[in-house]
């Protein structure tokens, strides 16, 4: 076992290329292995010559990915502990933006941010200058560049149990809480990736455009490869998301090999990129397209497949995998070169919370998500603590060394969900022949009239419906009239006249009661762009729920007077 500080030093032997950077304005930077161990051996130094020594907490908030990388990788070398915080993408919303970032400076400690010149204006103002805020020092860029040491050293000794970097989670459903992942951690997931599940080696090309400030962006691609001497192009983030032919694009003129995406991706790319575009690429060279960080549709990756395999993508590349942050990255992939595990199931079964295949048109389509890794071990529990059998939905219990040490200075939170060596997810799934299939959130589990329905299901049905923006919609319980659980589903909708808008929410619970056998309480229709979501993108179905009962939500259609009263559900243990 090695620490990611001493993969750095290995690494400089070789003379062959670590990462591409394509940098926002176009251009590219590339850094070869010994470069990389020398610049940040260099950052190193004057992080500590700044007066920030082993265990100090540091924010990194920084747009370019080689700024990020190479300010990531110093302060690590400086045993340092880096707290990735994601960039503001627009002026819009600043105000929410600087309450997130002072909740995260405060939860973890760090008095230090790294930032770039051109939001050192925009921090002081929105989050340094702020009645209240505590003493934050910024620390840019280019303080931390020049001249450094010919035989490059670090400053601090890191062992494998310290502290690597605090992974803050999304906060979909609480503010976000920082999971401390450790240098051991990081070795062993980092091997579980690369080579028990990508059975990877320095002939392996990584292409990403994930966010840097999130855990598969910046293990996946930025921690884990390194350990396999594997290269990584990396792309800005908005320039998938402004042009996401893009992302393919770059696979195919870098010839990688290896590259991941959340579900949303992948639809976006059959639905966005021309024919004309991709006319001329060559993507045999790709053996795995990870996929997730989201729930996973069969059909999405389907259709990506079909949509590309002229230009000789072999479906065989699709790779589902879970994991979350409190796990390090990856808890489960799929097998490589093997085709997708697709099982459907028997609604009604389901909603008893027993996974019976059927042959029916009418049935759940799920993606198996593959095996754990070795060393590692996964159980389905009851609401009792009770381990399930084979097909039985529970609650996805995790166990091993890319298990996280807890939430920092969050012994409450830690001791609910980090329990004698078990992590509790609180995703629902089930095991049929050693493979995972994830079901949903336990705490978005909608029960009514004794029957279970998945959120994910009923917003794939209603993102369906022409006229709801495709993926922008959620579905979440309340209390209805009779004290009973009932659904409601908020969607973005296209702009349209208020007698097609009535129409479109009868349109929405119509499918859905065919569908699922369903009856939607309320349908409420609001503005593009206004669905409240985390920094990865992730949907928040509470923050929603909480906007729509304070009246905040942009809506299209006036609401009819409602007259159920929100009620909390007992809760159980989970984590976030």
């Amino acid at each position: 076992m090695r620490t990611f500080v001493e993969v750095l030093r290995d690494n400089s032997v070789y003379a062959e290329h670590a990462h591409t950077f394509l940098r926002m304005d176009g251009t590219e930077r590339v850094i070869s292995f010994p470069e990389l161990w020398r610049l940040a051996c260099g950052r190193a130094h004057r992080l500590h010559a700044l007066g920030l020594h082993k265990g100090a907490r540091v924010a990194l908030i920084l747009p370019e990915p080689d700024a990020f990388v190479l300010a990531f990788l110093g302060a690590m070398t400086a045993g340092l502990v880096p707290v990735p915080m994601y960039p503001p993408l627009t002026l819009a919303k600043m105000d929410a933006y600087g309450e997130t970032l002072r909740h995260i400076l405060h939860a973890s400690g760090a008095d230090t941010i790294i930032t770039a010149a051109a939001l050192e204006p925009m921090l002081r103002k929105h989050l340094l200058e702020v009645p209240g805020s505590a003493n934050v020092r910024l620390i840019l860029t280019s303080e931390l560049e020049g001249e450094t040491s010919e035989r490059p050293v670090p400053p601090c000794d890191v062992k494998l149990d310290d502290l690597a970097f605090l992974q803050f989670t999304s906060g979909s459903t609480h503010q976000p809480k920082g999971v401390m992942v450790t240098h051991r951690n990081l070795a062993h997931n980092a091997h579980a990736i690369m080579f028990d599940g990508l059975r990877a080696n320095a002939s392996d090309r990584g292409v990403s455009w994930l966010p840097l400030y999130h855990d598969m962006g910046l293990i996946g691609f930025v921690v884990a490869p390194l350990f396999a001497q594997v290269q990584v192009m990396f792309m800005p983030t908005m320039s998938f998301i402004r042009r996401p032919s893009s992302w393919l694009e770059s696979l195919h003129r870098f010839r990688g090999t290896i590259t991941f995406a959340p579900n949303f991706a992948y639809a976006l790319a059959t639905r966005a990129i021309s024919e004309e575009q991709s006319g001329a690429w060559d993507l045999s060279c790709v053996k795995a397209l990870g996929c997730g960080a989201e729930p996973i549709h069969a059909d999405t990756l389907s259709r990506f497949a079909a949509r590309f395999q002229h230009c000789g993508l072999r479906p065989e590349a699709l790779l589902p995998c879970y994991g979350l942050a409190e796990a390090t990255l990856a808890v489960t992939f799929a097998a490589l070169d093997e085709p997708l595990i697709v099982e459907r199931i028997d609604k009604r079964a389901m909603e008893r919370g027993v996974a019976e295949t059927t042959s029916s048109d009418d049935a759940l389509e799920l993606v198996s998500c593959g095996k754990t890794f070795p060393g590692h071990e996964l159980a389905i529990v009851g609401e009792c603590g009770a381990r399930l059998g084979d097909r039985s939905v529970g609650e996805v219990w995790v166990r091993g060394p890319s298990v996280a040490r807890g939430y920092y200075e969050h012994p409450g939170a830690s001791a609910e969900t980090f329990v004698d060596g078990w992590l509790k997810t609180g995703d629902l799934g089930y095991v049929a022949s050693g493979e995972l299939f994830v079901c949903g959130r336990a705490k978005d589990l909608i029960i009514t009239h004794g029957k279970n329905y998945y959120p994910q299901d009923i917003e794939r049905v209603a993102s369906d419906v022409n006229g709801i923006r495709a993926e922008q919609c959620v579905a979440f319980a309340r209390s209805g009239p009779d004290g009973s659980e009932e659904c409601v589903i908020v969607a973005e909708a296209h702009k349209l006249a208020s007698p097609e808008l009535r129409g479109l929410v009868a349109a929405v619970k119509q499918r859905v009661r065919a569908e699922l056998g369903l009856l939607v309480g309320e349908v409420v229709l609001i503005k593009r762009n206004s669905l409240p979501k985390t920094s990865s993108g992730k949907v928040r179905r509470r923050d929603t729920r909480a906007r729509l009962e304070a009246g905040t939500l942009a809506l299209l259609l006036e609401r009819p007077r409602v007259l159920s009263v929100p009620k909390a559900r007992a809760s159980r243990p989970h984590a976030e």
